[in-house]
Formats: structure tokens, sequence, C-alpha cells
């Protein structure tokens, strides 16, 4: 068996020898690409997510009201 691999053992099925080490230094290096995703999650939270809640503030009153509105109307309509 070469250095760096070893059984795994998985169940159901055989067993299969596990990825060599310098596969996972690999994976690290791919990591160090993303650079910037941070900024990407901050704009998104800043000009989609903040306009979405104002929104929501804003209309959420009215909307439960006519909500509210509505089932008083299903309700009350069999005894008018």
């Amino acid at each position: 068996m070469p250095d760096g691999e070893f059984l795994v053992h998985s169940a159901p099925g055989p067993i299969r020898p596990r990825a060599p080490r310098w596969r996972k230094r690999w994976c690290g290096r791919s990591i160090r690409r993303r650079n910037g995703v941070a900024s990407l999650d901050y704009v998104l939270i800043l000009a989609v997510v903040l306009p979405m809640l104002v929104f929501v503030m804003w209309a959420g009153p009215r909307i439960i009201r006519l909500a509210y509105e509505m089932i008083a109307t299903l309700v009350s309509w069999p005894f008018m």
C-alpha cells in the first residue's frame, strides 16, 4: 500500500482505499481562490436582504390587517 493511503470501510460495499494526502492539499489550494466571497455576502445583505426587510416592515401590518378582515368575513358570512 503506498504511503498516505489507508483502507476505509463504508458499509455496505467493499473496502476502498482513501484518497492520497496530496489530493487534500490540492483542495486546500482551491479554497484560497475564493477570496472576496465575504464581500459578495455583504453586497447581498445590503442590496437584497435589507430592502426586502424594509418592504416587509412597511407592508406587513397592512397584509395582516387584510388577512384578518378576510378571515372575519369568511367566518361571519353564514350569519349575515
